[in-house]
Formats: C-alpha cells, structure tokens, sequence
C-alpha cells in the first residue's frame, strides 16, 4: 500500500512536470525573434551627426511616453501598433538599411516591424535587440523629444539648457531658460557650464533635426566629463511649433541706449535667463533689494571688468533712477565698441521685501 501511493505521487508529479513544459517553453519564447541582430557598436555608426546617407534608425515604441522620454540619436518613430498606417515615413529606396529597436531584450516590437518591413520588401532590415536601454548604458549621450524638454523646464531642478547655436540666432530668439554657447565657441566658453559634472545634465539644442551642433557640443561635453549629456534634436523650431517663440530679440526703448521698459518687464517675468541684468548700484543698495535675477557690478567695476562680462546673451544695466545704468552704458561702449546688444533701464525703481520690485520708465 505504502509502494502504491510513492508511485501515484511520482505519477502525478511527472503529470505535472508534462504539463507545464510547454508552458515553460511558451515563456521561454515569447516572441519570433528577428533573424539578423545587431549591437550597440554597429548601430553607433550610423546613430550619429550629420546623418549617414542610406540608413533608417526606428524606434518602435509607442510616441508616448516612451519615444520623447529618450531616443537613440537621428531615430524615426514609428510604433508597431501604428506601423500600417506609418510606412510613408519609410524611406522610398527599400534597399535603405532599417534598424529596428525597442525596450530591450524582452520587447517583440523591433522585431515584429523588422520583419513587416521586410515583407514590404526591404532588403537590409536589422533589429538592435538589446534597445534603448543598452543604447542609454552604452552611449555619449542621448535625445529627448520637446514636450519632455518642456516637462523638465516646468519641473526645475539641476540642469543647464544650452543653445549651440550661433550667437546672432539665439538673439533672434531662444528656448526659456537657455544659455547661448554656440558649438563654435564651445572651448572658449566651457567655463560658464556648471562645476558639478556628475549631478547637472546638460541639454543642447540647436536648428532642428538636420543641424549637428547640438550633437557636436554633446560629444565635447562628455570628453569634459559630465555625465548627464542629453539633446532635443526637434530644437528651437520645434519648441516654436509646440510652444510659440520665445523672442530675445531686445525692443529699444526712445533713448540712446534704453531698453523699452514693457519689454524689459514682460523678459523679466516669462524669461529672465535671455538677458544678462547687470545692478551698477553699490552693494548695500542691491542687498536691500533688487530684480531677481540681476547680478551685481557697481559703475565702478564695470569698467574694471568690461572685458570678463559675457556677451553671449544682451546685456542691460539698471539702477535706481537710470542715470548710474546709463553711465555703465557709455563706459561699456568705450571699452567694448564690438558688442552691440548692450542697453540699460532708463527707469526709477523701486524695490520691497523679498525681492519685489516696481518700474516706472522716465519721461
């Protein structure tokens, strides 16, 4: 009886053990997997600006969130859910390599694009299996679409956004909250980037998906050392398409070198970073109030250090009555005749607790 019951248990067991094993195979293979695989050293060749000529990149993961959360560089999205109704952004040559990639190993999105596109007819069609989060691991740096950019602006927080654009362009107009360091002056300017190179993440934009200096200016920035390197390719063209412009473009004001006081205010209010506000009042007189985002250099230091001030955004010099900011206007303009968007705030002001401030422009 005792044998009996041993080998109904065995029996049983093994019943079991049967039984589950293609349900273990199942999950063992959760999807078909795409025959020709590639890895991050193959996709970092054509991941990069300006843009090889004869390659694809798609990213199959939905738009949102995970799309304009973190890309690999130059990447098309195209969803898998959305794959029938995307293929005119496929390219017209179906001799053109595709590169298919998604979440990782587990994710079937890649390869289930890779091989509709091959039954398009494209005839060099690969699946980066390993996908973003290898590429994250693994890379320079990253790209992020606007809307995450605009989330990030939204939220604050330890980053720094660069415009690697020339300097005429972001005086044109500029992304809130950017600084301009264009990739051309980026040696001669990597000073003003933050000390902290492994807490600040640094997010370059420029022109746009076909311009490079973003992606350039990310590369140098890792080769300093900083850890954090992301760029929104779409630029300031797609934040103006998204968002509306955000123009630094100075308005003058009826002076010789006045700023017009509603311009002033309305940049103080929705973009304070677009300007460089210089208080030439003594020490004592700032400490007891002040714009928020000003710096201070009495009149006297001005002309001391006319040579260190950046240029890389308009200046605007502002006091209590005007007459001070306007004396720091000509003695810049001696020193410094090459700058020429340099104003001053021909205005009284006024200025309470916490930083609050009143301006009535001078008649």
């Amino acid at each position: 009886m005792h044998r009996k019951l041993i080998a109904a248990a065995v029996l049983l067991a093994f019943v079991a053990v049967a039984a589950a094993m293609p349900a273990m195979a199942q999950e063992k293979a959760k999807f078909k997997e795409f025959h020709s695989i590639v890895d991050y050293k193959f996709v970092a060749e054509y991941a990069k600006m300006p843009q090889p000529k004869g390659v694809m990149i798609v990213d199959s993961r939905p738009y949102k969130p995970k799309y304009i959360e973190g890309y690999i560089p130059t990447a098309v999205s195209i969803p898998t859910s959305q794959f029938e109704k995307m293929t005119d952004k496929l390219p017209e040559d179906k001799s053109t390599l595709l590169i298919f990639y998604c979440g990782g190993f587990d994710c079937p999105l890649s390869h289930k694009s890779a091989f509709a596109a091959e039954a398009m007819g494209y005839t060099n069609v690969k699946v980066y299996a390993a996908g973003f989060p290898d590429w994250k691991k693994r890379a320079p740096y990253y790209s992020i679409g606007i809307e995450d950019l605009s989330a990030r602006i939204s939220e604050g927080g330890n980053y720094m956004l660069v415009d690697s654009r020339p300097h005429n362009k972001f005086l044109e107009g500029a992304i809130p909250s950017a600084v301009g360091i264009s990739d051309r002056d980026f040696a001669a300017k990597r000073g003003l980037l933050p000390t902290d190179k492994e807490n600040t993440t640094l997010i370059y934009y420029c022109g746009g998906y076909a311009c490079a200096l973003s992606h350039k200016s990310a590369v140098k920035a890792r080769y300093l050392g900083y850890k954090n390197v992301i760029v929104a390719e779409a630029g300031y063209p797609g934040w103006k398409e998204l968002y509306g412009g955000s123009a630094t473009a100075v308005v003058a004001g009826e002076a010789e070198g006045a700023v017009d006081a509603e311009w002033f205010l309305k940049t103080l209010k929705e973009n304070p970073e677009a300007i460089l506000l210089i208080d030439v009042r003594d020490p004592e007189e700032y400490a007891a109030g002040h714009f928020p985002s000003a710096i201070n250099m009495p009149v006297d230091m001005v002309e001391k250090k006319a040579m260190e001030i950046p240029t890389d955004k308009p200046i605007v010099f502002s006091c209590a009555t005007g007459a001070r900011a306007g004396e720091a206007f000509y003695l810049f303009k001696d020193i410094r005749p090459d700058v020429e968007k340099v104003f001053y705030l021909e205005a009284t002001n006024q200025f309470g607790d916490g930083n609050t401030y009143e301006v009535h422009p001078n008649k």
